[in-house]
């Protein structure tokens, strides 16, 4: 199915009285924009307008490009749920399963789309550590007090997405019990940073760890050097099984194994030592939990930076949540196409200006994996 397709399956909550615009037209042109760099309402107005014949290859546009009110209004009634269905399944389609799928979940404010005075928009998404795809987001309350709320914004994420033999990777936020259990549930493995939000937990993995080493134990690990920058940095990943107590072993009974991930950092003459610590209900694998770790990492960071910067997601001030959440779901399938553009090697932030500015670039941009499947 193509993309229209896909889109075409969304049900329109609008009147058919004086409904002059197609849905499916209007959601082509936010996300043509969106692949182009513009973001805001008066954005997309004017680059349909200057795009219009262009658009008008692929749909039919029959009353023109509407005003940006129009667009905001159409945007903000589309109930982002159904949206998000219409489009995982794509999503899907496009993704090389690896043997083991590893997929982050993470969390993210959204500074500029709340109003003065209101609480922080935050979005919860998975994406695929192997592709840099992502694969689902959903909009949460925001972090403080509302953290009970993205707890159970990832569980209802988990429930969404076909992780089947995947390795779930969360930050400490997420080490809850009850979320541990459905990722077994569900037929997956996890790996979760703990801290001292479970204080009992991690003085278990601590002290297990500080008796394998004082011991002079052999401890399986996978060692990694990285220079650049000026700087030199070893990650050593060591991995146990996990031995417990009867009281953590029956709170946590998925736990298999524990890991820890010491990073040497040398800038110059100085060297500065940093330890993490995890838990898994994978089998001993270091180097499969360094790469896990890693990937985790650069979600949070790299990830997150390209939609901060390039697609200026921290600073767009659209403010309805219908209508953020719908942006977040349509400026994330457009990273995903960017990213699956492979015929010129260009950072992501030349990919969206020349869309903009070459018609003939956008169109093997989005319907060069998309057309005719």
């Amino acid at each position: 199915m193509s993309l229209f397709d896909h889109l075409s399956l969304l049900d329109d909550p609008r009147s058919h009285v004086n409904q002059r615009h197609n849905l499916v037209d209007v959601l082509f042109l936010v996300f043509s924009a969106m692949t182009s760099g513009q973001d805001g309402w008066a954005e997309i107005q004017q680059f349909g307008e200057l795009k219009l014949n262009w658009l008008r290859q692929f749909r039919c546009f029959k009353n023109g490009i509407p005003r940006r009110h129009t667009i905001a209004r159409i945007v903000q009634a589309i109930n982002p749920e159904a949206l998000q269905l219409c489009l995982i399944s794509w999503i899907n389609e496009k993704r090389q399963q690896a043997d083991k799928p590893l997929i982050a979940i993470d969390g993210k404010a959204l500074k500029m789309a709340s109003k003065l005075g209101e609480k922080a928009f935050h979005s919860v998404a998975a994406d695929d550590i192997n592709t840099g795809l992502a694969l689902y987001q959903e909009l949460s309350s925001g972090k403080g007090k509302e953290i009970a709320t993205e707890i159970a914004t990832a569980k209802s994420l988990l429930n969404m997405l076909d992780i089947d033999n995947a390795l779930i990777t969360l930050d400490a936020l997420h080490a809850q019990a009850d979320t541990l259990s459905a990722i077994i549930s569900r037929k997956a493995d996890y790996l979760i940073q703990v801290k001292g939000n479970q204080k009992r937990l991690s003085q278990a993995v601590q002290a297990q760890f500080t008796k394998a080493f004082g011991a002079c134990d052999t401890v399986p690990h996978f060692a990694t050097t990285n220079k650049g920058h000026g700087r030199e940095e070893t990650r050593i990943t060591f991995q146990l099984p996990f031995i417990a107590n009867d009281e953590i072993k029956k709170k946590w009974p998925s736990i298999n194994t524990i890991v820890a991930v010491e990073r040497h950092r040398k800038i110059k003459n100085k060297t500065t030592i940093d330890t993490k610590f995890y838990v898994s209900s994978h089998q001993v694998a270091p180097e499969f939990m360094s790469t896990a770790v890693r990937g985790h990492w650069q979600i949070e960071n790299n990830l997150h930076w390209v939609l901060d910067v390039v697609f200026k997601e921290d600073s767009c001030r659209i403010h309805e949540a219908n209508s953020v959440e719908s942006l977040l779901i349509l400026r994330r399938l457009a990273l995903n196409l960017a990213k699956m553009e492979t015929t010129q090697k260009r950072s992501m932030k030349n990919k969206l200006n020349r869309s903009l500015l070459s018609d003939e670039y956008r169109e093997p941009l989005i319907f060069g994996h998309v057309k005719g499947q």
